[in-house]
């Protein structure tokens, strides 16, 4: 079998239990070694930090329109330069396989979350952005983790978060808006999303998503900037 990222052979061994499993490593381990595992940081978002809570989650906290939110982000990766690469070619190259390729990595890292009765939210692309690339990023990766997926919020504009400087980018706008009226009391939430930056895109639909009624509202994104 061949790595989906470097194409090069990969040697699994055979152990027994391995056997008995449908998801099958995809991955190399010298592309694994490129990537670095979200550990320690901030308790709210991953982000590296010798804070217990980074300067980006305190902003939302003391906002008096977030601060009630307290959304915990969770992600596999830091952005590192090899992760930039893999973006790349997945976003302005389409490659969707290296998507897939994480399957393995995801299901095993929410493997200990309670996550049975959750829905899945994905971060929505503009329409133009969607009709360009064939794809959202987001839906895919919620795809993978395979929990019923809500689909009733839409982008408005196509202001890229990365091309605003970080100030800007936690204005609060409507940027995120819902294509119709929901009811979700009792209901616990996962926004999915490919990389977290500053926090503002989910915090913008955690907001739409709590005034809505719902119950615990978190997020889960392959990459932490």
């Amino acid at each position: 079998m061949k790595c989906i990222i470097c194409r090069d052979n990969i040697y699994i061994r055979h152990i027994f239990s391995a056997l008995f499993t449908t998801d099958k490593q995809m991955i190399c381990d010298k592309c694994l070694e490129g990537l670095e595992k979200v550990e320690g940081g901030c308790v709210r978002c991953g982000k590296k930090t010798n804070d217990i809570i980074c300067n980006d989650c305190l902003f939302w906290e003391q906002n008096k329109d977030y601060n009630l939110l307290k959304v915990i982000n969770y992600s596999l990766y830091y952005y590192n330069e090899y992760a930039k690469t893999l973006v790349k070619k997945i976003k302005f190259n389409g490659d969707i396989a290296i998507l897939l390729a994480f399957r393995q990595q995801i299901k095993k890292f929410l493997k200990p979350f309670p996550i049975k009765d959750k829905i899945l939210v994905p971060v929505p692309l503009f329409k133009t952005s969607l009709q360009k690339r064939g794809f959202n990023q987001s839906e895919v990766i919620a795809r993978i983790i395979n929990l019923p997926i809500l689909d009733n919020i839409y982008k408005s504009n196509d202001v890229k978060q990365s091309k605003k400087k970080r100030i800007a980018r936690i204005v609060f706008d409507d940027q995120y808006r819902l294509k119709s009226k929901l009811n979700l009391h009792n209901k616990d939430i996962i926004i999915i999303d490919d990389i977290y930056t500053t926090g503002a895109t989910v915090h913008k639909i955690a907001k739409l998503l709590s005034d809505c009624n719902a119950r615990n509202i978190c997020s889960f994104t392959l990459f932490r900037s």
